[in-house]
């Protein structure tokens, strides 16, 4: 039996894009530290549609606050972070809303089953001992429970909690099951989750370029994920997603901005003259100049180049 979860109302309807993100990201680590929540799936719906509207509204600073708002505790924000790209993605295969929804939540709670470890994952250097490698393997089943305790009913949005660890070829877990034997929604969830986790980082190893994570999924996981899937994934992202840095060929170094129509290259917003100066703000580039066009893929931040969200999209981009 399936249960769509409430339809809240948005909190304030002036939040800008990225600030839902934000706010998204604060109301579900708060909602999931919450050992007792009050009424956790209306609560959870809230967060969803604070994700679906940023998208719906601007879904290329969505997509850049994955690769340019890194602060924050990662639990949390790696749930938003797949949520956004679960969302942009559905849009672009037209689920229907009931399914785009079960997905966009479970991205929100796939973790929930070691919500307290995550964090602590996530900075230890050394590798993870028996006990916690043992809560990692069990916390798709955990979440699953926990779920159930908080009222969720929705069997698509537990199936994909469930299976998000699942691969096409069997080496998944907790219940190695195959392609056909995995719900849309758990192999969509599979992809985000392990996109924004190698676009992350981590205290023991630097954060992949997007690009690089995109060619990732199909060189080291071609065989475990759903490649058809994929395909539209890193289609619908781009093949240089918002946020990403650049370099043209002039030498300017800039930050893409806005994904490119099929074929196309997308538009970038220069920080730097030709020769590295800084610019007193961005100036945007259409690629349709050769000079203007990528030449490749840098790491702002390692460059010690801050990057402006609100400088490079505006009002869409306050925070």
């Amino acid at each position: 039996e399936c249960h769509s979860p409430p339809h809240p109302q948005l909190a304030d309807p002036s939040l800008s894009p990225l600030a839902r993100v934000l706010d998204a990201r604060r109301r579900l680590h708060a909602l999931l530290a919450d050992p007792a929540p009050a009424d956790f799936p209306m609560a959870l719906a809230g967060i969803a549609a604070q994700v679906r509207e940023a998208c719906r509204t601007n879904p290329d600073v969505a997509l850049a606050s994955v690769l340019l708002r890194t602060e924050g505790p990662y639990s949390s924000r790696h749930a938003v972070n797949a949520a956004i790209a679960c969302q942009i993605t559905g849009t672009a295969l037209e689920l229907e809303p009931d399914e785009s929804i079960a997905t966009v939540s479970a991205a929100l709670t796939m973790n929930i089953g070691m919500f307290a470890l995550h964090d602590a994952l996530v900075a230890r250097k050394a590798p993870l001992s028996d006990a916690q490698q043992a809560a990692v393997h069990a916390h798709c089943e955990v979440g699953v429970a926990r779920l159930r305790e908080l009222g969720i009913a929705d069997e698509r949005w537990l199936d994909a909690v469930r299976d998000h660890h699942e691969r096409s070829d069997g080496s998944g877990y907790p219940a190695r099951k195959h392609y056909e034997e995995i719900g849309r929604p758990a192999r969509l969830l599979a992809l985000a989750d392990v996109y924004c986790a190698r676009v992350a980082g981590r205290d023991y190893r630097p954060p992949l370029q997007s690009t690089q994570a995109l060619r990732w999924m199909f060189l080291n996981e071609g065989a475990a994920l759903d490649v058809s899937l994929a395909k539209v994934f890193i289609k619908t992202l781009g093949i240089y997603p918002p946020g990403t840095g650049v370099r043209l060929r002039n030498g300017s170094l800039a930050v893409v901005i806005q994904r490119g129509t099929s074929g196309h290259q997308p538009v970038v917003a220069s920080l730097t003259t030709h020769n590295g100066l800084r610019l007193a703000s961005p100036i945007r580039r259409s690629g349709d100049v050769e000079a203007h066009t990528i030449a490749e893929v840098v790491n702002l931040w390692q460059m010690g180049i801050a990057v402006s969200m609100e400088a490079l999209w505006g009002a869409d981009a306050v925070d």
